[in-house]
């Protein structure tokens, strides 16, 4: 059942008939969707039309509106979704109470030790002993410091910076993204692995964001990233967490498909993302899709910031 469209192409326009999604390229119907059966629409491309009839009726329906491919990240939903304004009143009460250092620190060791569990997930098929065990004893290292010691903003974000430089040297040294990666390169990246993690990265934001707002938080009154206009600050902090499960993983097996023309390598990393979205996994003794155990990972993000027990990052096995 589809949840997340995503739109890649210029000059598609996006209607309403009935209760369904219709997308339309010069003048023809190319496909219909229920929009019962959707969560986020992800649009990836300028000159794509998008008709006040829709935008209202996914409003209505809790169904969420990306704009990515641009200089800065839009989202359209409704004003109305959200219980109680108590939750936002705690968020912001965090600088002042300290929850916001304990949930930075605690979402920087859970994104490192799933850096960890990426690299011993696929060192398994390598060759490289010894040069695992130093990178992974790095790792571990970095998350001792930040349980063990008192820390600013600023020397969480040292150790993140740290941990990722040796994580990505680990995944070069071992060419898991292939010949073509030489290093991490955010925005206006030139090869197609780059390419790839950062449009990976820009559908979980996405999916985060969604699940933040569903939670009641604000998305902009981040605990680690700087707040600034525009930037969804604690939508880029739980991201952290994800990151190298549900993009690098897949980026990693996918790495000999992306040759050529990017944007054709497009559709074949967001089914990959999906799919990985869909998959069933451990969580509380039972199994739920991954999509679902980051809303649920958000809740209780939500109540740590309102009172409740201490949060823990979800750690994906290996």
């Amino acid at each position: 059942m589809l949840k997340h469209l995503v739109v890649n192409s210029y000059g598609v326009y996006l209607g309403l008939k009935s209760a369904r999604l219709i997308v339309k390229k010069d003048g023809e119907l190319i496909k219909e969707y229920p929009l019962k059966n959707l969560k986020t629409i992800s649009i990836k491309s300028r000159g794509v039309g998008l008709s006040s009839d829709l935008a209202y009726a996914c409003g209505v329906r809790g169904v969420k509106i990306f704009f990515n491919d641009f200089k800065s990240h839009l989202a359209l939903h409704t004003l109305h979704e959200h219980k109680s304004v108590n939750v936002i009143k705690h968020q912001i009460l965090s600088e002042q109470n300290g929850k916001d250092l304990a949930l930075a620190k605690e979402l920087i060791i859970g994104k490192i030790k799933n850096q960890r569990s990426t690299i011993l997930y696929f060192s398994r098929y390598l060759q490289d002993d010894l040069l695992k065990q130093k990178t992974t004893e790095q790792l571990k290292t970095f998350i001792n410091e930040l349980k063990t010691y008192k820390m600013t903003k600023d020397s969480i974000f040292g150790i993140e910076g740290s941990a990722a430089k040796v994580y990505f040297d680990y995944l070069r040294q071992t060419r898991l993204l292939g010949d073509e990666f030489v290093n991490r390169t955010g925005r206006y990246a030139d090869d197609n692995v780059n390419k790839a993690l950062n449009y990976g990265y820009a559908i979980l934001l996405n999916i985060i964001y969604k699940s933040v707002i569903n939670a009641g938080l604000n998305p902009y009154f981040g605990v680690l990233h700087s707040l600034r206009s525009a930037k969804p600050s604690l939508v880029l902090d739980i991201m952290e967490e994800y990151r190298s499960f549900l993009v690098d993983r897949n980026i990693i097996k996918l790495r000999h498909q992306l040759k050529g023309d990017f944007n054709e390598c497009k559709k074949l990393i967001s089914n990959e993302i999906f799919s990985s979205l869909a998959k069933k996994l451990p969580y509380n003794h039972s199994k739920l899709s991954l999509e679902s155990i980051i809303q649920r990972q958000i809740y209780k993000l939500s109540g740590f910031l309102c009172g409740a027990n201490n949060y823990h990052s979800y750690v994906f096995r290996w």
